[in-house]
């Protein structure tokens, strides 16, 4: 009953300010806009993060957790970032990444593929009608030895994603399904690149493989090993990594200012996972 009266009292007051008892206008009295983001939306995005990063929607302990760190501050960047970063420490996206990497350079072989093959040279090189190629041999097994420790030394974080790259495409498996130099080559620069060689580079990087002193994007070489170095460790690497950030994750091309800022951030930090977090905590991956 006193609330009513409360109520009315205040009623009367306004009206006999206001005499016509007309509505009042209050110039940009407007209500301020609902910052919160729907539950449903939050799922989604931890959906789309394990999906993206770990092949899989995540479980109802690790969906409650996530949930729970994104709602500390409304979602904040800060919150998504904690959120990503907590799924790239899970050893299940080393896993991952070495796996999509073995099949799309490596045409799916595994451990005992390689296994067998040094198994092979190790055999040719005690042969004596192969006595006139054991450096050739040495060499092989050499780079099977290095392709067979790259994934220990990935999944432990000792070797990184770019030299991961490197020893895939410098063995006995990638040369025999890109047979030929050029073949090589044109390969190398589509799946790291994200593009076909210029005319200049395609002839120097050919040249520079066989053996040939040349010189390829200002760097001098005269090797397989000179090439791949010179390629991975160049501008134009890095310009592939964000492209394939952005073309994987957000599926499209990154703006001009984009593809500079990711450039500049993968150089200095040589880390793809760094390109990757930044894209991931976006308002755009987050579905806003």
């Amino acid at each position: 009953m006193i609330r009513f009266l409360l109520l009315f009292s205040a009623t009367m007051l306004i009206y006999s300010c206001n005499p016509g008892g007309e509505i009042i206008l209050v110039p940009d009295n407007e209500s301020p806009p609902d910052l919160t983001i729907s539950e449903v939306v939050k799922e989604n995005y931890v959906n789309r993060v394990y999906i993206s990063l770990l092949g899989r929607k995540p479980e109802s302990g690790e969906l409650s957790a996530s949930l729970s760190l994104l709602n500390q501050d409304n979602v904040s960047v800060g919150n998504r970032t904690a959120m990503v970063e907590a799924v790239l420490a899970d050893p299940a996206y080393k896993d991952r990444q070495y796996n999509l990497a073995r099949i799309e350079l490596l045409n799916n072989i595994d451990t005992t593929d390689i296994a067998t093959f040094l198994l092979i040279f190790d055999l040719a090189l005690q042969d004596p009608q192969y006595a006139d190629f054991i450096h050739l041999i040495q060499a092989e097994i050499d780079r099977l030895e290095a392709l067979s420790a790259a994934a220990p030394r990935y999944l432990a974080g000792t070797i990184s994603r770019a030299e991961l790259h490197r020893r895939m495409v410098n063995c006995t498996f990638y040369d025999e399904i890109n047979m030929g130099t050029q073949n090589f080559v044109l390969s190398v620069f589509e799946h790291f690149l994200n593009r076909y060689p210029t005319t200049a580079e395609e002839s120097n990087a050919i040249l520079m493989v066989d053996g040939f002193y040349t010189v390829m994007m200002g760097k001098e070489g005269n090797s397989k090993d000179d090439f791949l170095d010179i390629l991975i460790q160049s501008d134009a690497y890095c310009e592939g990594q964000v492209l394939d950030v952005y073309e994987s994750f957000l599926f499209r091309k990154p703006t001009s200012i984009e593809m500079s800022q990711g450039t500049l951030r993968y150089k200095q930090t040589g880390s793809y996972e760094t390109l990757l977090t930044d894209v991931l905590i976006t308002n755009e991956f987050l579905g806003l």
